[in-house]
């Protein structure tokens, strides 16, 4: 099973398509235990689309037409557990709908009928040995050895040939999902704003006014800052809205962190498949340590305030948010990529962090409080 193990922050965002055309996608795939019922599930930015039972192996799912989205396949068991080694993104695959009828193999991504899933996939995949280090990579850095020099050299050089990679399928693909997705993929790799805004200026009119890049650039403007601004959002255990301000960056952080209590931050978007899939967990782990001496707060990340509160409601989440829209409170982390998880201790140190397996946090904050 092919894995494309890039970061959450690289997640679905949601497009408007027309839905007068449909696409009919037969899929094939492997499941652990043939004599057990597994399902195919498409989503976009974690939103179920539509889903079936797997039969002998084959499924078949349907949505609209649309070359300006690219949309995932995830396969998940009977008590809803995504299948594969564990990791969040095992099991998956990309598609682009851009056909009335196309086939896909999960096992080793294939496609066919689909032209933009054959180049997403084939971009997918090599951008996926580079992150994991190809041969390539391997014979270079056999060679080194233990010297570290040299090793910043070969990392330097790797994170170029992804970049060129990103730039290269953008430039051929402006007016597509493929494109879409890889400039998403070069906003988020600490690249230059002004070759970015270059870049977004050649996209079509979609591209240009998608909200994760546009957030992007302006997290780069802020990068490094420590004063702004950011919404300090109070949320019942119910979900209900008590409060929204906008607070000084600075005092928000001192209020909350630092204050004889252990906090959970949770940094996460509402475009980001794999943070809303987390955030069922997050909201259980916010019930079972109510008044126990654990505050759960969640940090949305190149995200539009409207689009948070409009996730916030429909997922019933029940704990205080900081809308972090100039990307200041975001500035006190090490923060790669979404979702992201921080447990800092009463005296505001971080304890423990993870981008999932949540399992592993429930286990400290049981054993500390």
């Amino acid at each position: 099973m092919k894995k494309y193990l890039y970061f959450a922050a690289f997640a679905l965002s949601l497009l408007s398509c027309g839905q007068e055309k449909k696409c009919t996608v037969q899929g094939k795939v492997s499941v652990p235990d043939s004599s057990q019922p597994y399902y195919a599930v498409l989503t976009d930015a974690g939103v179920a689309l539509d889903s079936c039972s797997i039969e002998n192996g084959s499924f078949t799912l349907t949505t609209g037409q649309c070359p300006q989205k690219s949309l995932n396949i995830k396969i998940h068991d009977a008590a809803g557990k995504w299948i594969g080694d564990g990791s969040l993104f095992d099991q998956v695959m990309e598609i682009v709908p851009d056909a009335r009828r196309m086939s896909v193999n999960i096992d080793d991504a294939s496609s066919e009928g689909s032209p933009l899933t054959a180049v997403l996939n084939a971009f997918l995949l090599t951008l996926n040995g580079y992150f994991e280090g190809d041969a390539a990579f391997q014979e270079k850095a056999a060679a080194i050895g233990d010297d570290p020099e040299k090793m910043s050299g070969l990392l330097a050089w790797n994170k170029q040939r992804i970049l060129s990679l990103t730039k290269e399928t953008y430039l051929s693909h402006t007016d597509d999902a493929v494109g879409l997705l890889a400039l998403r993929l070069f906003s988020g790799m600490g690249v230059n704003p002004e070759e970015l805004r270059n870049l977004l200026a050649q996209g079509a009119g979609f591209i240009q006014e998608n909200d994760e890049i546009l957030m992007a650039l302006l997290y780069m403007e802020n990068e490094g800052k420590e004063t702004g601004s950011a919404e300090w959002v109070r949320i019942s255990r119910e979900g209900a809205i008590l409060s929204q301000e906008t607070c000084d960056v600075a005092t928000l952080y001192d209020s909350i962190v630092g204050q004889g209590q252990y906090v959970l931050f949770d940094f996460w978007a509402s475009w980001c498949g794999p943070c809303r899939e987390e955030i069922p967990r997050v909201i259980r782990l916010a019930e079972k340590y109510a008044g126990k001496g654990l505050k759960v707060v969640g940090v949305t990340v190149k995200d539009k305030p409207e689009n948070s509160l409009k996730t916030i409601r429909e997922m019933g989440i029940g704990y205080d948010q900081i809308f972090d829209t100039e990307g200041i409170f975001c500035n006190k982390f090490p923060l790669r990529g979404i979702p992201h998880f921080f447990l800092l201790d009463p005296s505001g140190e971080i304890i423990l962090e993870g981008h999932h397996n949540l399992a592993q946090f429930d286990e400290k904050i049981s054993h500390v409080l």
